[in-house]
């Protein structure tokens, strides 16, 4: 099964892959980046320190990506720890973005998950939203509903590159199984079992989609685009941020 899927990889269609790394480098990454900075803010202002600009923001932010996925998840955090303490962050205040980073992506998570529910019909689901956004609009102007919010729009990226990916490789996967990929992904790779959650992070995508009906061959050629759809953008730009923020670091410690 595994040799087919990577077999079928040739016949992808290339504007379709294209489109799915451009959503995922500007649109997954780019609204992480900037859920990022508003959470940096609100904790720089809190110590008292001044906050990264955007652009380090960005850089220190494909970096880790790219360390998470080319190597181990948690040294995401150490290679975007290292770079915060660089720019003047304290430990604990560094700490405390990480966490409130984790809680507004579980909140994008689960937000998604609420609105496909809420399209399906799904009452409780459409009221649970109703009240989601009004208090989303109540608190639009504090700087952790606009971080859920950025966090959201994230995870909509992220669906869109799974769909696009999918395409790609001639499969119409359908609304719910998407949903259920995208869920799926993100609870099997929660914990960093494997480098960069490979052959996990597959296994969830395939498994999804076989509520579909879609054979486990075809499956995992939508996982394995899914998977190239991160690592050539990253390859291209989160590996050279990866390396200047070593050298920065490396400088600012010497």
């Amino acid at each position: 099964m595994i040799r087919e899927a990577f077999a079928t990889l040739p016949a992808m269609n290339p504007a379709l892959g294209l489109a799915a790394m451009t959503v995922m480098i500007a649109g997954k990454t780019g609204a992480k980046t900037l859920r990022s900075q508003r959470l940096l803010e609100l904790e720089c202002a809190r110590v008292d320190v001044a906050a990264p600009p955007l652009g380090l923001t960005a850089r220190l932010l494909a970096a880790s990506h790219a360390a998470g996925q080319f190597a181990w998840g948690p040294l995401g955090f150490g290679v975007r720890t290292v770079g915060l303490k660089a720019s003047g962050m304290p430990l604990a205040a560094i700490a405390r973005v990480h966490v409130a980073e984790r809680v507004a992506e579980a909140v994008g998570i689960v937000a998604v998950a609420l609105v496909a529910l809420a399209a399906a019909g799904h009452v409780v689901a459409a009221a649970v939203v109703a009240v989601l956004a009004g208090a989303f609009l109540v608190l639009r102007g504090k700087p952790f509903a606009i971080a859920s919010g950025w966090a959201f729009v994230s995870s909509l990226a992220d669906l869109a590159v799974l769909a696009l990916a999918s395409r790609a490789m001639h499969v119409d996967a359908g609304v719910v199984p998407l949903v259920l990929g995208f869920l799926a992904i993100n609870a099997a790779t929660c914990l960093p079992i494997t480098p960069g959650g490979l052959g996990v992070q597959e296994a969830a995508i395939t498994l999804a989609f076989a509520t579909a009906g879609i054979a486990a061959p075809q499956a995992l050629a939508c996982a394995l685009a899914y998977r190239c759809a991160h690592l050539v953008p990253l390859a291209l730009v989160g590996v050279p941020a990866l390396i200047s923020t070593s050298l920065a670091a490396r400088k600012v410690a010497a």
